[in-house]
């Protein structure tokens, strides 16, 4: 695994700039997608309800870059001023944690890939563009498979896994619990990482 992780702080993709958030972006990141409950329904976490919730994110982030191996941006548009139009990351699993069971947690080498974005920016191939570029982190960093449990009703962001070559897997259905759905109610989802096998080349239509 890469310890180094400063250079991979600010990634950049055709539209999107990827960056490690701070404090000073808590006030842009409560404005946008963490208070939506339209985003933030199949997520990992509830709608921020205030901006300590959004510290409290921020904080969980550092402590992930720092500590935990993680890698969590914020997603700004190069088309509109560096507004923050949502977030992206690889959560590893497999390390300790005070939340994680023997159920829940993965092997070392093995990611969970997360996206969301803004309601106003839906259907501009946002989530796949980032997609995209944390499989393309995810080689780089040795990780050798990225998996995501996705609620059957989200067919958006399915389609975003499918078209990122994510193919369904029971295992990770196993594997992983969202903490306001049963595990039963998830679709898992992963793919296998090669060093020999690139990223599929994708466009941006949903």
């Amino acid at each position: 695994m890469i310890t180094d992780k400063k250079r991979f702080e600010l990634l950049h993709t055709e539209r999107l700039l990827l960056r490690r958030p701070t404090v000073e972006d808590a006030n842009a990141i409560f404005s946008s997608y963490p208070t939506q409950k339209e985003v933030t329904k199949y997520l990992l976490f509830p709608p921020h309800e205030s901006i300590q919730d959004t510290l409290n994110f921020i904080q969980w982030s550092d402590e992930q870059w720092e500590k935990k191996g993680g890698y969590n941006f914020i997603l700004c548009s190069n088309a509109d001023e560096g507004r923050v139009i949502g977030g992206v990351g690889l959560s590893l699993e497999g390390l300790d944690d005070e939340h994680e069971s023997e159920e829940t947690k993965l092997p070392a080498d093995v990611a969970r890939v997360s996206y969301y974005i803004v309601k106003d920016q839906w259907r501009k191939g946002y989530a796949t563009e980032a997609c995209k570029k944390m499989i393309e982190l995810a080689i780089e960093v040795g990780i050798t498979k990225l998996v995501a449990p996705v609620h059957p009703d989200n067919l958006a962001s399915i389609r975003v896994l499918e078209k990122c070559g994510f193919q369904e897997d029971a295992l990770v259905r196993e594997m992983l619990v969202l903490p306001n759905l049963r595990k039963e109610n998830l679709v898992g989802f992963g793919r296998s990482l090669s060093l020999s096998d690139p990223p599929p080349t994708l466009t941006w239509e949903d």
